[in-house]
């Protein structure tokens, strides 16, 4: 399955910039424009700026975490429709529970398998 992207932007917020570049390769392969942050915080400000179409977060970061960004997007009306996909190298259903509860759309664990991540843009996008 190929999905195209072509005018779509996706956030993608991990405090490494080793695996920003990862996950923004990957990204890259469906045509979509990539933002990059650093923290929950620093992306939130993006977020409000630019209203990307997608959001990718790690959990564990400093300033603000993964968490606390889903929290403050889908407490938002005007953010809450933006799909926000955890990344984490935790992948024990308590804590994919907990994502989800913080207002997560979707999990992918770390690193990133790309069918994997081809299922998850499926499902976030067609809803």
């Amino acid at each position: 399955m190929s999905i195209d992207f072509t005018g779509k932007t996706a956030l993608v917020v991990d405090d490494y910039h080793s695996m920003r570049v990862a996950l923004k390769e990957l990204l890259l392969s469906y045509n979509l424009r990539i933002i990059e942050a650093q923290n929950g915080l620093e992306g939130l400000e993006i977020i409000r700026k630019k209203k990307p179409d997608m959001v990718f977060t790690d959990i564990v970061m400093p300033v603000m975490d993964g968490l606390e960004l889903c929290q403050e997007i889908k407490s938002d009306p005007e953010l809450l429709n933006i799909p926000v996909v955890v990344l984490s190298t935790h992948s024990d259903a308590a804590y994919i529970l907990k994502a989800i509860h913080n207002g997560a759309d979707d999990y992918l664990p770390k690193p990133i398998e790309p069918g994997l991540l081809t299922k998850v843009l499926s499902r976030i996008t067609d809803g």
